[in-house]
């Protein structure tokens, strides 16, 4: 079976489990294509940086989350542009809103979402969106940003199906990923949200070490538990499971070009 975790923090994952990259991968079964590992913040770029310099299958996003927005600065700025030209950097972000946790304030996570956008559009990598409780400031930024030629990832969707279906409207290639929490008793709005979804834009991923999937909520998520939530997906979209993975690893190719 062939997939790719589009979106994990395998420096987080090791926190939590207290299990190191290295044993991690070599025990893993099943065993993913690749990952996406995601660096969300100043402190994590180095490691995000070593992981994928180190592994052939591990690439790197990186971008200052919103729940970091205020500490966004000119020397960050920086530091972006040089992470975000580097060949194993395939995503920007994760950028967007995050209006369910106390952080900074929606104007300053406005500011910095829309400045990431606009700097990152040159370099052509996937633009990583996390867009949680704002669904409606986060379809004024993108309606009004210049995402011609430019590639989104909703990451860890958890929108109304309606949003979906507006964000799919946008002049530009969107892919909407789901977790775990596709599986959850209490997320039927999700898979609402997901059959919506054309099959040609459906990615998986982990957000590890968050959001396991059924039979596994309580554990530590990592790219193993994918198949699980694959499962699901491939009910919500009416099609056989070896269908819905074969069409999903091949859209992550399409995405990311891994």
């Amino acid at each position: 079976m062939n997939f790719v975790d589009s979106h994990c923090h395998m420096d987080a994952y090791t926190e939590k489990s207290g299990v190191e990259f290295d044993t991690w991968w070599n025990s893993v079964d099943p065993k993913p294509d690749a990952l996406v590992h995601v660096s969300c913040e100043e402190p994590t770029f180095e490691y995000a940086k070593k992981i994928s310099d180190q592994y052939p299958n591990v690439y790197a996003s990186f971008g200052v989350h919103p729940l970091n927005a205020d500490f966004y600065n000119e020397r960050v700025e920086q530091e972006l542009l040089k992470l975000w030209a580097r060949p194993k950097t395939v995503g920007i972000g994760e950028i967007g809103f995050e209006y369910h946790y106390e952080c900074a304030s929606h104007k300053k996570q406005r500011a910095v979402f829309e400045r990431q956008l606009e700097i990152g559009l040159p370099f052509q990598k996937v633009f990583v969106l996390h867009l949680r409780e704002a669904e409606e400031d986060s379809l004024s930024v993108l309606r009004n940003a210049n995402l011609k030629g430019a590639t989104l990832h909703v990451h860890s969707c958890t929108t109304s199906a309606h949003f979906v279906d507006e964000v799919l409207k946008l002049p530009c290639r969107v892919y909407v990923g789901f977790t775990g929490i596709l599986t959850f008793k209490s997320a039927a709005d999700v898979r609402e949200a997901a059959s919506h979804v054309p099959l040609d834009r459906l990615l998986l991923e982990t957000d590890s070490p968050y959001l396991a999937p059924v039979p596994h909520r309580g554990k530590v998520s990592h790219a193993g538990m994918i198949p699980d939530t694959g499962k699901v997906l491939a009910e919500v979209q009416g099609v056989p499971f070896e269908e819905l993975m074969m069409t999903v690893r091949q859209n992550t190719r399409d995405c990311y070009g891994i």
